[in-house]
């Protein structure tokens, strides 16, 4: 959990890019349940620094490229296991890439090539989203258990570039849009993506196997509704985790490979994590309205 702060200057109160009104007491001020955003000057530019950026580039084309040309397989080859996500990845695994090419493009810009947060946080993209283009490649060739411990690790390098998100929060709201939204993205969603091949490689094809799919959902919707309940509520994670859940546990349910009551709770599991997201939004944007208005505030 990230450590406490004094309450930050009045332009990272709101969302970013937004201004807040100062407490009107000094009596009602209140910590943040997160860092304050770091408003020192970047360092000087190091040479990692733009080689850093167009590795991140490179993950992402990769990751592109991959997703395309294996898009065909995705359909077929994934209708092993119940949660069958179908064309879902076909489609997002692209956008995502996008996603990261563009959060590739901005970390090259001027304002931040040498950003401390860039430096830290870049890294655990590049690792996230090669891994994930290679865990798709061993996928369309059948290799489901190599491609199964490379997406888990995809997903935890992912995971792990979150928590960093959480340490150093984004100082406007572009850095929020292009830098953790793209990440988030791909932490979600490769979190249901690598669940639905640890369920292939598990051979959980019949709906004799409907309670262990449900108690394995459970736990891995339970993590990211943990995740989506950090900073000010990360949205892009609990959106790529709630598509791709949402999807493959209609898909399973239409093709009589997961139980109706499973798809149920799949369902439910994803609309908690959203809910957790805004939960975290809304609870801090009333606390900061009562801190304005000179008024108590707990969290």
């Amino acid at each position: 959990m990230a450590e406490q702060h004094p309450t930050p200057p009045i332009d990272s109160l709101m969302e970013p890019g937004q201004l807040a009104t100062p407490a009107t007491s000094a009596e009602h001020d209140f910590v943040l349940p997160y860092p304050a955003p770091d408003d020192r000057p970047n360092p000087e530019v190091e040479p990692f620094d733009k080689i850093r950026g167009y590795l991140l580039a490179a993950a992402a084309l990769l990751l592109l490229i991959t997703s395309l040309v294996f898009s065909s397989s995705m359909d077929g080859r994934d209708r092993i296991s119940l949660l069958d996500s179908s064309i879902v990845p076909a489609i997002l695994w692209p956008f995502t890439s996008v996603f990261l090419l563009a959060s590739a493009a901005f970390s090259l810009s001027p304002g931040q090539l040498s950003a401390r947060r860039q430096r830290v946080i870049s890294i655990f993209a590049i690792g996230s989203s090669a891994m994930a283009a290679c865990a798709i490649t061993l996928a369309a060739g059948f290799l489901q258990t190599a491609a199964a411990v490379l997406a888990t690790l995809a997903s935890l390098l992912a995971l792990v570039g979150v928590h960093q998100l959480n340490r150093l929060t984004a100082r406007n709201k572009k850095e929020h849009w292009f830098t953790d939204a793209p990440l988030s993205f791909l932490a979600g969603f490769s979190m249901a993506y690598t669940l639905h091949l640890w369920l292939a490689v598990a051979g959980w094809n019949e709906t004799s196997h409907n309670l262990q799919v449900a108690l394995v959902a459970v736990a891995v919707s339970l993590l990211a509704a943990g995740y989506a309940h950090t900073e000010r509520g990360r949205h892009a994670l609990a959106s790529g985790f709630c598509i791709a859940m949402i999807a493959a546990a209609i898909n399973g349910w239409l093709r009589d490979a997961t139980g109706l009551w499973v798809a149920a709770i799949c369902i439910l599991m994803s609309l908690l994590v959203i809910l957790m997201a805004e939960n975290r939004r809304f609870r801090i944007s009333h606390a900061e309205h009562r801190a304005q208005r000179g008024k108590p505030v707990d969290f």
